[in-house]
């Protein structure tokens, strides 16, 4: 199950500190980056996705996405904090990260096939072990940027 909770950049910089303490009562820790930021526990997680104007250095708007398998305390109190806020609090029915695993994991099975280096074929052909690492290395972290873009293309 999922929620969204849409506002204007200036109504969550406004109401961050609350939104936050709000987070840390339900026992939600940052977990995310700065590129992905995010707070979870063991059954709930917040998800936020910020337009931001970077030659201004101005928050356009915030979207914050509260999933969890049932209804909790921390749902209503988020519902609650929106609506102090002026923040727009709908059901998100697209499918959750979990819901569309079996079809990214078949889209990278897929990606695998073409991008993946044969570490057998590469000593055949007399390529140095350091090389091969690297190639592995680099394959490995093409392969997480493509999982993470292919689970935003499908839960979108």
């Amino acid at each position: 199950m999922r929620f969204r909770f849409e506002m204007d950049g200036d109504v969550y910089s406004k109401n961050k500190e609350s939104f936050k303490r709000l987070l840390a009562k339900h026992g939600l820790r940052w977990r995310g980056s700065l590129d992905r930021p995010f707070w979870a526990s063991g059954t709930e997680r917040v998800t936020a996705v910020f337009d931001r104007d970077e030659e201004r250095d101005l928050l356009r708007s915030a979207a914050l996405v509260w999933e969890s398998a049932g209804k909790s305390r921390l749902l209503e109190d988020l519902k609650a904090w929106a609506w102090e806020a002026g923040a727009k609090a709908v059901e998100d029915r697209s499918p959750s990260a979990e819901d569309v695993t079996d079809e990214v994991e078949q889209a990278l099975r897929y990606w695998d096939i073409v991008w993946k280096p044969n570490e057998d074929w590469l000593k055949a052909q007399g390529r140095p072990r350091a090389w091969i690492e690297a190639d592995v290395k680099r394959w490995k972290q093409q392969r997480q940027e493509r999982r993470r873009e292919l689970v935003g293309q499908a839960t979108d």
